[in-house]
């Protein structure tokens, strides 16, 4: 068996997911119109032991019948009273496990039995990034088969009328073989999850794309990632990704989309410069598709938009066509743009100008790239006046020419004339519900207003710009970094770099300025020699780094970014 390549097909044809859960109710709240209960009831059998499943299940208090949500939280994380309580707010019945298993400080975690122990995250080991005898001997299929129950005790409950799964991270790999391998499900949604796992560090796009097969990697790709199971796929499926995500490589998430069975209704949105989670757009979508396929109501999900990087009178340019929604009336639509960066987890990703709208022919974006700039990547994010957001695949294009609108360097960083543009949250430890939404529906990144009717940028999180690694505003050696920073209130800033060295290994650089306060911009200027790691070494130049970072325990805001 050693050797043997499971499919989706053969790795779950004899599955017994029909073996009585026991269940057994561990205590029960209720408040808010939501009802919460602590609950344990038995999963697959391993041997002559069967799994003990520990899980939240929440509803709303008044419902008699009402449609039901399996979530799946990551692999280090467990279920979260404050989600779950979250999604029965909004008339939904919702059960959200422990599968990562064994956790110090807590017995409310999923027992597995000794013989399958490595579905213990915590003792995961390489089963979790390697198939080394088959699939079936994956954490992946352990935690693939904990859902497959899951789902039993959704169905096993008088008030659930149908059942959708969201699977968060890890989760949403998991949901992406429950949705190939179930048959019970109305829709499913993944959130920043789409397969791929064995590419870790291996860009489509970057000079060697390859990766290194062997007996082990194709038992892998074949019965574990993401992408193997979504030809297989039962229901309508929502696809959430983020483009910064150092867990899924965005330029391949739209690849598993596109293998999605094409029978079934799918839809796909990109939150830009994110990692790892989504924004309140990407949320309002996963609510609105759980509506029309769990609550039966109207509401417009359209496709993917289509986006072509072409000349245009001398000048490069994106085409996006919106036609193919014919459904919806669309609201607005955005193209962004990055450069040359294979890795997408650092890329730049601006706004464009729209040059006209052609109404048949589509519209079209100005794509100002730098001169020297050897690959432009583009996407386009489209809103419907139902609510819903959905974005195109990530274009690529190798100039090859000169065009009209390729630009010089620039040693302007960053104006209040941009915006929010390109800047993205930093720190969002300890700041999102389940580690991937954001607690709250204001904008994560905003303009204050300062001294002298000047604007700045600000975000509770911590700033993030990526632009720092473009080769178009890249500073020449021995520049100087200069700013403006305004506080009301004395405030400690932490500026702070990270630097991939030439063997591949990070490290994060610091500069700690203090600020005094009061009505009035204060400019600083900082340099290589600033910025210290851990071990008290300087930063050798500024310039190697692939992105910034700005964060302060007190409200502040910056304005002109610009090289000396």
């Amino acid at each position: 068996m050693a050797n043997k390549i499971l499919t989706p097909v053969t790795l779950w044809s004899d599955f017994n997911d029909a073996l009585p859960l026991q269940a057994t109710l561990l205590g029960e709240t209720a408040e808010d119109g939501v009802t919460l209960s602590r609950v344990r009831f038995l999963g697959r059998a391993a041997g002559e032991e069967r799994v003990s499943v520990f899980a939240l299940y929440a509803h709303p208090s008044s419902e008699k019948a009402c449609p039901a949500v399996l979530i799946l939280p990551d692999h280090m994380l467990t279920a979260d009273e404050t989600l779950v309580k979250m999604f029965a707010k909004k008339g939904y019945a919702v059960l959200m496990p422990d599968y990562r298993g064994v956790h110090d400080g807590t017995d409310e975690h999923t027992v597995y039995p000794q013989s399958i122990a490595y579905a213990n995250d915590s003792l995961a080991g390489r089963h979790f990034a390697f198939a080394d005898e088959t699939a079936r001997e994956t954490c992946w299929y352990e935690w693939a088969a904990l859902a497959r129950y899951c789902v039993r005790f959704l169905r096993e409950q008088a008030q659930v009328t149908k059942i959708g799964a969201v699977g968060l991270k890890a989760g949403g790999e998991i949901v992406w073989q429950l949705a190939a391998t179930s048959g019970e499900l109305s829709c499913a949604v993944t959130v920043c999850a789409g397969g791929w796992r064995a590419y870790r560090g291996i860009f489509k796009y970057g000079e060697n794309s390859e990766l290194k097969m062997d007996d082990e990697r194709y038992r892998f790709l074949a019965g574990v990632e993401s992408q193997a199971y979504a030809p297989y796929v039962k229901c309508p499926m929502l696809m959430l990704s983020a483009t910064n995500d150092g867990n899924l490589d965005a330029d391949r998430a739209f690849d598993t989309y596109a293998r999605i069975n094409p029978e079934m209704p799918k839809s796909f949105y990109f939150a830009a410069r994110y990692d790892g989670h989504i924004g309140n757009t990407g949320l309002s979508d996963l609510f609105l598709f759980l509506e029309k396929y769990l609550k039966d109501r109207d509401r417009f999900i359209p496709e993917p938009v289509s986006l072509t990087i072409e000349e245009d009178e001398g000048e490069l340019v994106a085409r996006v066509n919106t036609e193919h929604n014919t459904g919806g009336k669309l609201d607005y639509c955005d193209v962004f743009m990055a450069e040359d960066d294979p890795d997408a987890t650092t890329r730049d990703w601006t706004i464009c100008p729209l040059k006209r709208d052609d109404k048949k022919e589509g519209m079209v974006f100005l794509l100002n790239a730098y001169k020297n700039a050897t690959r432009v990547f583009a996407f386009a994010k489209a809103k419907y006046k139902s609510g819903f957001a959905v974005s195109s695949k990530i274009a690529v294009k190798r100039p090859e020419k000169q065009y009209a609108n390729m630009t010089d360097k620039s040693r302007i960083l960053y104006s209040s004339e941009n915006g929010r543009d390109s800047f993205t949250v930093d720190n969002t430890g300890g700041k999102l519900l389940a580690d991937c939404f954001l607690k709250n529906s204001d904008p994560p990144v905003v303009m204050l207003n300062g001294p002298h009717g000047i604007r700045g940028i600000y975000s509770a999180y911590g700033l993030k710009l990526f632009r720092i690694g473009d080769a178009k505003y890249r500073p020449n050696e021995g520049a100087l970094l200069k700013f403006d920073l305004y506080c009301k209130e004395a405030c400690t800033l932490r500026v702070a770099l990270l630097v991939t060295d030439e063997n591949g290994k990070k490290d994060k650089y610091v500069c700690t300025l203090h600020a005094g306060g009061g009505e009035c911009w204060s400019d600083y200027v900082i340099g290589a020699k600033d910025f210290k790691n851990e071990i008290n070494k300087p930063l050798g130049q500024i310039g190697a780094a692939q992105y910034i970072t700005f964060g302060a325990d007190n409200e502040f805001a910056l304005n002109n970014l610009i090289w000396l």
